[in-house]
């Protein structure tokens, strides 16, 4: 005899779309009003840090090594530019005082079309999408591990993420952590040395172009995942051609002479849906040495793992080929909306984010509906008796 027993998941897609680092632990994750971390930069989240400063809990980062960092969002943009930055005087520093230590030209957070499929939001109600756990995935959410050098000098810092998203309005987003430096140098003659971060697209700086931006000045380490646009610095200082990185495996200690490749990236593989299972997820360690907490729902694989996991929307597949904000896409479908940051359903198959007065249709997956602004999943288990 055999007899279905289904049942219902619902979840309300938040507006709280765009993205946040989540690892290394960001400053007031858990306990910020409203919860703006995935926001832009702008009046009330200033450069830098967003303004934010509520310690709940402290990273160890070990000069010489690399440090995984993650991300949430439900709005990426197509991707863009990142660097990470180190300042020693506060998460209130002046922008002279972030010296960047990695920068990403192109493929960072996402290498994709637009915005991803929608996936279970974080447990603060953070929209969010497929992750790829790895930092070469395409139409996936990356995640990177980024070389400290040796040089850095030790004691208490912060750590910062830049972002220029890709497509959209001209945006800057920074979100920054808590962190505690070992294993490095007692001097400053290293970071000093160190470029400083890229600022613009906020009040009293520069605004930069379309396209993957050509960061000027991005220092010596890094890489280029994708090629920058021409004209992407706009009014900013422009950038001495495509940059050329040393190779770095995070021991570098400023002398100037490239080190070891890094380890080999994971190999590619299909995005994961972060959909949480009817048992409880079980959350992956954390890196050795870093304390680090997940926020994020992780799927678990099936025992026998031939098959490519399952995910929402399709494998490989995104939620629309408009722009990330929903602006500059140069498409006819957009539809008129309001307020921004609310959920448009625009039928039962296909849903927006209202950004800027406009949302973009995007694709539901397989078995998910869109009805009165909220994202419904149905699901449904089979129990053979």
């Amino acid at each position: 005899m055999t007899t279905a027993v289904a049942f219902l998941g619902i979840f309300a897609l938040s507006a709280n779309a765009h993205m946040i680092m989540n690892n290394p632990y960001p400053y007031n994750f858990h306990t910020s009003t409203p919860l703006v971390q995935v926001n832009p930069l702008g009046p009330s989240s200033p450069f830098p840090c967003q303004g934010l400063s509520s310690v709940e809990q402290v990273t160890t980062l070990t000069a010489g090594q690399t440090q995984l960092v993650e991300f949430t969002g439900g709005a990426q943009h197509g991707g863009g530019s990142c660097q990470f930055s180190l300042s020693y005087d506060g998460p209130g520093a002046d922008k002279s005082k972030w010296k960047t230590i990695y920068t990403l030209i192109g493929g960072c957070p996402v290498s994709a079309a637009g915005n991803l499929p929608a996936a279970a939001p974080d447990q603060d109600g953070r929209a969010d999408s497929p992750h790829c756990g790895n930092d070469s995935g395409t139409e996936c959410i990356r995640q990177f591990n980024i070389p400290l050098p040796k040089g850095l000098k030790n004691g208490n810092a912060t750590f910062a993420w830049s972002w220029f998203n890709k497509m959209g309005n001209r945006e800057m987003y920074n979100v920054c952590a808590p962190v505690t430096i070992t294993g490095g140098s007692n001097d400053t003659a290293f970071v000093d040395s160190l470029p400083s971060m890229f600022v613009a697209n906020v009040p009293g700086e520069c605004t930069t172009g379309q396209g993957v931006l050509n960061i000027p000045n991005p220092g010596k380490f890094g890489k280029v995942l994708e090629e920058p646009a021409a004209g992407s610095e706009g009014s900013c200082e422009k950038a001495a051609g495509t940059p050329t990185f040393e190779v770095s495996d995070g021991s570098s200690s400023g002398g100037g002479n490239p080190t070891a490749p890094p380890p080999p990236a994971q190999p590619s593989s299909p995005p994961v849906a972060v959909v949480p299972p009817p048992p409880p997820a079980v959350q992956p360690p954390p890196p050795s040495g870093f304390t680090t907490l997940t926020s994020r729902p992780v799927a678990t694989p099936p025992a026998a793992a031939p098959a490519a996991p399952t995910q929402v929307g399709g494998a490989g597949s995104r939620a629309g080929t408009g722009a990330g904000s929903g602006l500059g896409s140069g498409k006819g479908d957009k539809q008129a909306c309001s307020p921004d940051g609310s959920v448009v359903c625009i039928n039962s198959s296909s849903f927006g984010l209202c950004d800027h007065g406009y949302a973009v249709p995007q694709a539901l997956g397989p078995g998910t509906t869109c009805s009165n602004g909220k994202i419904t999943r149905h699901r449904r288990r089979v129990v053979l008796f």
